[in-house]
């Protein structure tokens, strides 16, 4: 298996990349998952989402990236390693957090993912995923380039990134993931060229 991307291997840069990416926007995961919650991510990286949580919610999480989860455990998180795609390394949880993690995936291994998280979040599944990536869905000589060069940046050494979405693709997965895992709700808002999405249990 060829190497990850260099951000996917230092930690502080990977955390400089997200702060310009996002803008902030992860701030609004505060209001989202409210006070005193038990919550879940898998693929958490070195445990970046923790910082955006009410100080009275608990937080834990799991990912492959060995690298990441020795960084976030020196801080202090509750991380470990564990594949996503395994029911075993699940916790039951008032929320589950999919952050950046979606379109890693094939289509397959989204389902697969979702449907897991459903069985273990008790209150809702928050995705968040970056919809600025319409760029690089299209079948221009421009879009296959952008294509080439974010899946070359955003290689996590474990997951080959087959399509990139575009917004028509992301609206049609997440109606056949509210549909497949009988949500009662899906909340869907846009901020800062990311898409929130809230599925409600």
């Amino acid at each position: 298996m060829k190497k990850s991307s260099i951000i996917f291997r230092i930690p502080k840069l990977y955390s400089l990349g997200i702060r310009l990416l996002y803008f902030g926007a992860c701030a609004r995961l505060k209001d989202m998952v409210g006070n005193g919650k038990k919550v879940f991510e898998p693929a958490c990286g070195y445990g970046r989402i923790k910082k955006y949580l009410d100080p009275s919610c608990t937080y834990s999480g799991i990912d492959l990236n060995e690298d990441f989860i020795n960084y976030g455990k020196k801080n202090g998180l509750d991380l470990e390693i564990g594949d996503i795609l395994k029911k075993e390394n699940y916790q039951e949880s008032d929320i589950i957090i999919l952050s950046d993690i979606l379109h890693h995936l094939s289509l397959e291994n989204i389902k697969k993912l979702v449907s897991i998280a459903s069985k273990f979040a008790k209150e809702k599944i928050v995705i968040i995923e970056p919809v600025f990536v319409d760029v690089a869905s299209g079948k221009d000589f421009f879009s296959k380039f952008l294509a080439k060069f974010f899946s070359w940046v955003d290689y996590d050494g474990i997951n080959n990134i087959e399509k990139w979405f575009s917004r028509k693709d992301y609206d049609a997965l997440f109606e056949e993931l509210k549909q497949k895992n009988n949500f009662s709700q899906m909340n869907i808002s846009f901020f800062n060229y990311h898409c929130f999405v809230e599925s409600i249990i």
